[in-house]
């Protein structure tokens, strides 16, 4: 079974290539692994101890970023290699400055992954969440390099489940160290006889509570909404604005697109029904001037949120659920669409009564309607306590790295 999912991988490759002469996001995926060597030969020129952690995209970098830290903080000597797997992760994170080198992930061949080992040397590779690259994974068993899994998550889909994915749970067997996210999690493996695996959480609450806690204001937009009651739709998509849209006057809207083209800022323009104004522009308008503030940046995301009443976060209308941690942590209820099964810190919102899943006109409406009254300000509270009851997985996960280099 390893021989076909090898072949899958090379199909897979042959197939981003193809399309790399179609589509810019691919080109970025091929582009990027080229010269993959060479900036691997010039990596560890003085031999310090390469901790290897790898994600997938953005999503994985931030919870992995807080035990990077931690991790820096600890042992600073040792030499931090981060790979990616996406554009959308290597693009935005490819300059992170704790990381002494940053690089897309070669595709998980036999000869790549015995080659980037040979040329990387690492002491030990970290995996977050869902990434299993199986010759990677055998390339460093087989060399007793140690590999620990952090904030992982498991479900009945994974091949490991699978009648024909028994090679896969041996491989698994073999991981160093397995630190899972929720209960559920533990429940799969032990249902695989694997019972090494401990309960430490996400990483991310302990990063989201502590951007919370150090946010710089932004006194032009504090001044923009005045006292109206303020409500921030972040990283929204069309099938986001269709409900919002078109939009209450007598509130406040800041909306920050996930796709900040002209193309779509103008759409947005046309659908919310009143009048609206750029971050680019605001200096440029009296105060209160606008009903509806559109991001034409990325980057401010987080520290907008502080300024909210409510918050609507966009991608569950595609069943891409953006984060809905960063408005949780300041207090505010959080309100998104109905596809949202593949992100259990939105049920877990929920069950907490801090946040809310809206799939139609009606209760957004009354969303609108109880805007600043006592129930969503006490929902609001119960969004903040659900983050900080949740801190603490990077303290359970530090002690366990530190051990495997030890023994490195």
């Amino acid at each position: 079974m390893k021989e076909i999912y090898t072949l899958a991988i090379r199909f897979y490759v042959l197939g981003i290539r193809l399309a790399a002469l179609f589509r810019p996001k691919a080109a970025l995926w091929v582009k990027g692994r080229q010269n993959w060597k060479n900036r691997l030969a010039e990596l560890n020129s003085d031999q310090r101890p390469v901790v290897w952690f790898h994600c997938a995209s953005l999503g994985e970098f931030e919870q992995a970023r807080p035990v990077m830290e931690a991790l820096k903080k600890e042992k600073p000597e040792c030499f931090l290699l981060l790979t990616f797997f996406s554009p959308s992760g290597y693009e935005i994170r490819k300059n992170y400055n704790l990381a002494e080198l940053v690089m897309y992930l070669p595709a998980d061949t036999p000869e790549n992954t015995v080659e980037f080992v040979r040329l990387a040397k690492p002491s030990l590779l970290v995996l977050v969440k869902y990434e299993f690259w199986f010759n990677y994974l055998d390339t460093l068993q087989q060399q007793q390099i140690p590999v620990m899994l952090m904030a992982g998550r498991f479900h009945h889909k994974q091949l490991f489940f699978k009648p024909w994915g028994k090679w896969a749970v041996e491989i698994l067997r073999r991981f160093s160290s397995i630190h899972v996210q929720e209960e559920s999690d533990l429940e799969l493996l032990r249902q695989l006889q694997i019972n090494h695996a401990v309960l430490s959480g996400d990483p991310r609450y302990d990063r989201t509570a502590q951007n919370a806690e150090s946010v710089a204001e932004l006194p032009e937009i504090r001044r923009w909404i005045g006292d109206r009651k303020c409500w921030v739709a972040g990283s929204t998509w069309l099938e986001d604005e269709l409900l919002l849209f078109p939009w209450d006057n007598n509130h406040a809207l800041i909306i920050a697109p996930h796709e900040v083209t002209e193309e779509h800022i103008q759409s947005i323009e046309r659908s919310a029904k009143a009048s609206t104004l750029r971050y680019s522009q605001l200096t440029k308008q009296p105060d209160g001037f606008s009903s509806v503030l559109i991001i034409d940046n990325v980057g401010m995301l987080m520290r907008i949120y502080a300024l909210a009443d409510a918050a609507w976060v966009g991608g569950a209308f595609r069943s891409g659920l953006h984060n809905i941690l960063e408005p949780a942590a300041f207090g505010i209820p959080v309100y998104f669409g109905p596809q949202h099964e593949k992100f259990p810190e939105a049920a877990a919102l929920i069950k907490a009564g801090g946040g809310y899943s809206i799939g139609n006109k009606a209760p957004w409406l009354q969303a609108l309607v109880d805007t600043g009254s006592a129930k969503m300000k006490a929902a609001g509270a119960k969004a903040g306590q659900f983050v900080q009851s949740r801190k603490g997985a990077t303290a359970r996960i530090l002690p366990d790295i530190l051990k495997l280099l030890s023994n490195a």
